[in-house]
């Protein structure tokens, strides 16, 4: 069955730790310093569903020691069907025991949200901005916060590491449209070393969990706001809007 190319459906897969690491160290994305989770479950995601394959993702992995099990959640245009089928016909059997394909499930989201509806959310991002032409490094990717503290001009007091963030939230999504920010906060922060190519060097930045409400202004543009994510590094596991009942006014 064709699946309409507005289809969106989001995806919940159970994710094997213990073989997930196996899988990694065989690909050589494991190294004695550093362990992209995000990257390497984007090579596992393109090996095992190719172009289907969820977008944005977000990997849940707990981090106390013992836990065997994680979990993904992301948003894909194909349903569980789809899925399975090309886990089956394509992993390989290591692959098979990181995302069992018993444990695939998806769910159909709306099309067309209602305007002026409220709802929370919660969404892992790399607060990011790049750099200018004219900077010494044009192109590359400056932490937020860093870049604000750098133009703040002499005797202004520099914004707390929240502000910055929440501020360049409700950018991204006054510029992608379909939602407005109402209120947020910043739940999580820490500093992060990726890597975007094999073998590659790895890139230090900003990753910051926020949690918030926001208002609908758009529903088809809503829409397409969780099909495309939000910020940069969608591919590896940043940008996902996962959706809670919204905060009580007052």
């Amino acid at each position: 069955m064709t699946v309409p190319d507005s289809a969106i459906h989001m995806v919940r897969i159970d994710v094997d730790l213990k073989s997930f690491q196996r899988w990694s160290g065989s690909r050589q994305l494991i190294s004695r310093n550093l362990f992209d989770e995000g990257f390497a479950m984007h090579c596992l995601l393109m090996e095992t569903f190719g172009g289907i394959s969820p977008k944005p993702f977000r990997l849940l992995v707990p981090r106390q020691s013992g836990v065997l099990r994680g979990v993904l959640y992301g948003y894909a245009q194909v349903s569980a069907d789809r899925l399975i089928d090309s886990a089956a016909s394509f992993a390989d059997p290591l692959q098979t025991l990181v995302l069992p394909k018993e444990s695939i499930q998806t769910k159909a989201m709306p099309l067309d949200w209602e305007s002026g509806r409220r709802l929370g959310f919660e969404v892992l991002v790399r607060p990011v901005v790049r750099q200018t032409r004219n900077a010494e490094h044009p192109g590359a990717e400056r932490d937020a916060y860093q870049r604000e503290a750098e133009q703040l001009p002499k005797g202004r007091m520099l914004p707390s590491r929240e502000d910055v963030y929440v501020q360049w939230l409700s950018d991204r999504l006054a510029r992608q449209g379909g939602a407005k920010l109402e209120e947020c906060r910043l739940a999580g922060f820490r500093r992060v070393r990726v890597v975007r190519k094999l073998h590659g060097p790895s890139i230090d930045g900003p990753s910051a969990v926020m949690h918030g409400t926001l208002t609908i202004c758009e529903g088809s543009k809503f829409s397409e706001l969780l099909r495309s994510g939000i910020g940069r590094h969608l591919s590896y596991g940043y940008g996902m809007l996962l959706l809670r009942p919204p905060q009580t006014r007052g």
